[in-house]
């Protein structure tokens, strides 16, 4: 952030600078926002912007991502440059764009949420990124198969804008808006206020269907294939047999929350600083 204080410095911009601490986050924000702040910048990635987003209540901020997280999957959806440079001079000369929340049991989320044995596989992608293209793919492949292979198939109830459908999966993804296809490793979204939820589930298949699925997950053509059920709501329940409570990632952070899961979405609620051309 030093580089954008010096920017802002420069156009006489009065920059507070607010530790980025769970626990107390809210408390310094709120006494932030009684002194006239015009902006908050975010250095971090999705779960940081997510923890400024919960933290702020509501209250229409613009907020401003310099991006220094692992995937940045909001930056890159809002055409932010991922070069720290270009990030500034981005928030030095931008636009406010209006973007929806998604929400599942009253905690929001920017991107996805991430249940079964998803969250998995993106953690080991990210552990991989930087290692040689030759030596990655096989140990992905490898990893992700004995993952497919130990997690098992829930029998679930998904009721989406009152239409209920049965299935068994292991995986599901709901994200806020839906993604786009042919769009590369991490699929991108490119309408952001359109109010609708996306909801991915892999269907129960077979070991040779598995492998297929895996390598396009890789790939980053996943959502091409046979086996994923796409559904589009403004709302939805998800309810997973025999669980009271499970184990789900928003944005990139580990939450558990009680079933079943009920998503909804907030129009246009979070103010986002971006190009602003």
């Amino acid at each position: 952030m030093e580089l954008l204080s010096r920017r802002l410095d420069e156009r006489g911009v009065q920059v507070q600078r607010i530790p980025f601490e769970p626990d107390g986050l809210a408390g310094a924000l709120s006494e932030a926002l009684d002194e006239q702040v015009s902006a908050i910048c975010v250095a971090g990635g999705d779960g940081t912007l997510l923890g400024v987003v919960e933290a702020l209540d509501g209250r229409r901020v613009p907020l401003g991502i310099v991006p220094r997280g692992t995937m940045n999957w909001m930056a890159k959806d809002l055409g932010i440059p991922l070069d720290l440079e270009a990030a500034v001079e981005t928030l030095l000369d931008a636009r406010v764009r209006y973007v929806d929340t998604a929400r599942v049991n009253g905690a929001p989320f920017l991107c996805a949420c991430m249940i079964g044995v998803s969250p998995l596989v993106a953690r080991q992608r990210e552990r991989e990124r930087g290692s040689a293209p030759w030596s990655r793919w096989p140990r992905l492949v490898w990893q992700g198969l004995r993952l497919l292979r130990l997690y098992p198939h829930r029998r679930m109830r998904l009721i989406a804008d009152g239409r209920s459908r049965r299935l068994r999966s292991h995986t599901v993804v709901v994200t806020n808006n839906l993604l786009e296809t042919a769009s590369g490793p991490l699929p991108r979204r490119t309408h952001l206020d359109a109010g609708r939820l996306g909801i991915y589930a892999v269907r129960k298949t077979s070991a040779r269907d598995l492998i297929r699925l895996l390598t396009r997950v890789m790939l980053g053509d996943w959502l091409a294939d046979d086996a994923v059920l796409t559904t589009a709501a403004s709302e939805a329940s998800l309810g997973v047999s025999g669980r009271r409570a499970i184990s789900l990632m928003l944005d990139g952070e580990i939450r558990r929350l009680e079933t079943p899961l009920r998503f909804s979405v907030e129009p246009r609620s979070v103010a986002m600083l971006v190009p602003a051309t």
